[in-house]
């Protein structure tokens, strides 16, 4: 049974190292896509303006799959030491997977339709910011669940 807990761990780091090789891929210089970093508006128009076509499509395409099964297998890991606590300790993993699903579908908007105003970056860098907020909680009571299983 412990075997079992362990899978949405082992699946979350294949899926990183998935997703780390696509992402390198779509650095345009030193810029790495809008999942690692807080853009600002010069910034994220000199991103969008550096792609090509194909690594717009490799962001589009096998990033986002990757990236989907990143954060469900991380959402799961993180839940796991914590759920039979009750479901309030999942809520920090649950709001990291949905800032995450959220942020993912303003990028696809950004990469297919462009950049019109400044506040479509603001609102991004903040869902980015919150995502890795609460993706840090839920780590943090990830830890602690462990912990208090293994004392």
């Amino acid at each position: 049974m412990r075997v079992l807990y362990a899978m949405p761990a082992v699946l979350a780091a294949v899926a990183y190292l998935v997703w780390r090789h696509f992402a390198a891929q779509v650095y345009v210089g030193d810029l790495p896509p809008f999942d690692l970093r807080f853009y600002g508006f010069a910034d994220a128009q000199a991103y969008l303006t550096g792609l090509t076509e194909g690594t717009r499509a490799v962001y589009l395409g096998p990033l986002h799959r990757a990236d989907l099964a990143l954060m469900l297998a991380l959402t799961v890991t993180l839940a796991l030491p914590v759920w039979r606590r009750g479901w309030l300790g999942c809520v920090p993993a649950a709001l990291y997977l949905g800032f995450d699903l959220l942020e993912n579908r303003m990028v696809a908007g950004l990469l297919t339709h462009g950049l019109h105003e400044i506040g479509e970056v603001a609102t991004l860098s903040v869902i980015t910011g919150l995502k890795f907020g609460f993706l840090a909680v839920a780590g943090l009571l990830a830890v602690w669940g462990l912990w208090r299983r293994a004392g």
